[in-house]
C-alpha cells in the first residue's frame, strides 16, 4: 500500500510542488493575484491625466476585473503543469521520489484549492487595502459581496415562500464551486496534452464544442418543448420540471467533472519521455 500513496511521502511531495509552483509562476501570480492593485494605478493615472481629479475606480469596474482575472487564472492552467510535456522538465519529474497517485492527489489539490484560494485571498486582502487608504476607493469588494449575500439569502427566504420551488444559497453556491472545477480541470487536462500551442488548442476545442451544442440546442429544445405543455402544469409539476432540469445540470457537470479527473490520472500514468 505504501507503493501506491504514503500520507508522509505525500506530504513531503506536496511541499516541493508548492515550492516548485511558486519558483516557475511566482511572476504570473504575482500579475494575476494584484490585478485591482494595477488597475487601480491604470484608473488614477488615467483619472489624473485626462480630468486633472484624484479619482478611484468604481465598484462595477472593480467587479469587472476581479471577474475577469478570475478567468485569467482559469486560462493559466494550462501553463501551470505544462512542462510535463517537455523533455527535460517532465523527466525530472517522472524521477521525483512519489508515486504517481501522489503526484495525482498533489495536482488536484494545487489546481483546485491551493491556487484558487491563494488567488482569492490575496485579491481581497489588496482590494480592502485599497479600500483603507483612499477614502475615494469605496467599500472593500469582500464586505459588498457579503451584503449581497446577505440580501440574496433574504431574497431567496421571500421567494421560497412564495414559490413551490424550494431556493436556497447551496443551490447557487454548489454548482458554482463544481463548475470552477471542471473549468480548472480542463485547462490542466489542455496543458498536459498538447506539447505546443496549448492555450489555443483548448480554446479551440471549446469553440468545437460549443459550435456543436449550439446546434444540437437548435434541433433538441424546440421538440422538447413542443412535446410539453405548460399550460396545464399546475405548480407542482412545473416545479418538478425545472428541478429535473437544474438537478440533471448539476449531474451533468459532476460526471463531466469526475471525467475530466479520470483524463488527468491516466495521462499522468500513460506520461514518458
Amino acid at each position: 500500500m505504501n507503493e501506491i500513496f504514503d500520507f508522509n511521502r505525500f506530504w513531503t511531495y506536496f511541499k516541493y510542488d508548492l515550492k516548485q509552483a511558486w519558483r516557475n509562476h511566482s511572476k504570473a501570480a504575482i500579475m494575476i493575484g494584484g490585478a485591482s492593485a494595477i488597475f487601480y494605478v491604470i484608473w488614477v493615472l488615467a483619472s489624473l491625466v485626462f480630468t486633472q481629479h484624484w479619482s478611484s475606480p468604481v465598484i462595477f469596474a472593480r467587479i469587472g476585473v476581479f471577474f475577469l482575472a478570475f478567468a485569467i487564472l482559469e486560462l493559466y492552467m494550462v501553463r501551470t503543469y505544462g512542462y510535463l510535456t517537455e523533455k527535460k522538465a517532465g523527466s525530472n519529474w517522472l524521477m521525483v521520489p512519489a508515486s504517481k497517485a501522489e503526484k495525482f492527489v498533489s495536482m488536484l489539490l494545487m489546481v483546485c484549492i491551493v491556487i484558487p484560494l491563494l488567488f482569492v485571498v490575496v485579491y481581497f486582502l489588496i482590494d480592502g487595502f485599497l479600500s483603507l487608504v483612499d477614502p475615494t476607493y469605496g467599500q472593500a469588494l469582500l464586505t459588498g459581496f457579503t451584503g449581497a449575500y446577505s440580501k440574496l439569502i433574504e431574497a431567496l427566504s421571500d421567494l421560497g415562500a412564495e414559490s413551490p420551488i424550494v431556493f436556497t444559497p447551496s443551490s447557487f453556491i454548489f454548482p458554482s464551486i463544481i463548475g470552477v472545477f471542471c473549468n480548472f480541470l480542463y485547462f490542466l487536462l489542455c496543458g498536459i496534452c498538447f506539447k505546443k500551442n496549448k492555450l489555443v488548442g483548448a480554446i479551440a476545442i471549446l469553440f468545437g464544442l460549443s459550435l456543436v451544442l449550439s446546434l444540437l440546442t437548435g434541433i433538441l429544445v424546440p421538440r422538447i418543448f413542443t412535446n410539453i405543455d405548460f399550460s396545464n402544469m399546475d405548480d407542482m409539476q412545473l416545479a418538478r420540471w425545472v428541478t429535473g432540469c437544474m438537478n440533471t445540470g448539476i449531474i451533468f457537470t459532476c460526471i463531466l467533472t469526475v471525467g475530466l479527473g479520470w483524463g488527468v490520472w491516466r495521462r499522468i500514468k500513460t506520461i514518458q519521455h
